[in-house]
């Protein structure tokens, strides 16, 4: 019989980790554990504590506590809000798990939670260079970006190609893919959460679903059918959120996944029937609609407005009317084809 976290031994810990600085952020951890303890076993608890998010290990791997940061905070909001029905690591496809499920309105939803290792990209962020994005893939993205780059460095200026990371998407919809049940358990919902930084990051991970050969696109890159089973995508700023918190003074609530900016995007391959979308998108705050509704101001074609509206949108209308999800960062460049991001 698995012991209730009233039966338990309590679980001793002295917090070395150096990502979890001795503030409100600490203080929100212990919140999370408390939460979700109860629907873990002992020895379960003890794995989440000290060899996921290593709260004793003064030098941890910073890409393993963020990964495990971004899983405890989907975790604990679904733990949290739908506790009836609530499984950590549930095995919907033995001997494989995701990283939590959680019923409402009479449906199964599964969870899986990925965060990527933006080591690389941060490099080349800060390198002082400027900095060359697409938004979706293009055909022709090297070529101009030859010719960009002699154009740039015969004024003295060097233009570097900034990382594309839809293959790490790719990545994580065939992962997802294998560990989501099939269509014919027609009752469940098979989401996809994925850890992103800042809105002109997101912008990016939009692009690679919906933009030029996007995966959730007709003209995907890489076989649909490769990920079917995964129904809906959550673009959430969870990295962003934990990552440097001691830098983010504008920050609060860095454990509520309600408190985080995310963004919907359904499979069109999924065959689930609509209200169970509909269902899911009820279980957290999201920002779809008041994109939709936001207009840039400008003359840019509209396709161009549409791939630009995420960061126009936080920086103009969030952060504008003092809502922080993000923390103000320096001001980018964003040219109006959506292909060029001046930093400097």
């Amino acid at each position: 019989m698995q012991k209730t976290a009233e039966d338990r031994e309590p679980l001793s810990v002295t917090v070395c980790n150096p990502y979890i600085p001795a503030n409100e952020y600490r203080q929100g951890v212990v919140e999370a554990l408390e939460c979700i303890g109860p629907f873990l076993s002992e020895s379960d608890f003890g794995d989440l504590v000290l060899k996921k998010l290593r709260l004793e290990d003064p030098e941890p791997s910073e890409k393993q506590y963020l990964q495990a940061a971004v899983e405890l905070t989907v975790c604990t909001h679904y733990a949290r809000f739908f506790p009836e029905g609530f499984v950590y690591e549930d095995k919907v496809m033995p001997p494989r798990d995701v990283d939590c499920s959680f019923k409402s309105e009479g449906y199964k939803f599964n969870v899986e939670v990925k965060c990527a290792d933006y080591t690389a990209k941060q490099k080349i962020d800060e390198s002082g260079a400027f900095i060359m994005r697409a938004v979706g893939r293009m055909d022709d993205y090297g070529d101009a970006a030859t010719m960009l780059q002699e154009v740039f460095a015969s004024g003295g200026n060097q233009l570097l190609k900034g990382l594309h990371m839809d293959n790490k998407l790719k990545d994580y919809l065939l992962d997802a893919h294998g560990k989501f049940p099939d269509a014919s358990l027609a009752g469940q919902y098979n989401v996809l959460v994925v850890g992103c930084d800042d809105p002109v990051d997101i912008m990016q991970w939009e692009g690679y679903l919906t933009g030029s050969q996007g995966l959730f696109t007709e003209q995907s890159y890489h076989p649909t059918d490769a990920y079917s089973n995964v129904d809906m995508v959550v673009l959430t700023n969870l990295y962003h959120r934990h990552k440097a918190v001691e830098k983010k003074d504008k920050l609060t609530s860095h454990w509520w996944f309600g408190e985080s900016f995310s963004l919907l995007y359904s499979n069109p391959r999924s065959t689930k029937p609509e209200p169970m979308a509909l269902a899911f998108a009820k279980t957290l705050h999201f920002y779809n609609n008041d994109l939709v509704q936001y207009r840039m101001e400008g003359d840019a074609p509209k396709r161009d407005l549409q791939s630009l509206a995420i960061p126009h949108f936080v920086g103009k209308v969030l952060m504008a009317n003092g809502r922080y999800l993000f923390q103000p960062g320096k001001p980018r460049k964003l040219e109006s084809d959506g292909t060029v991001q001046a930093e400097n």
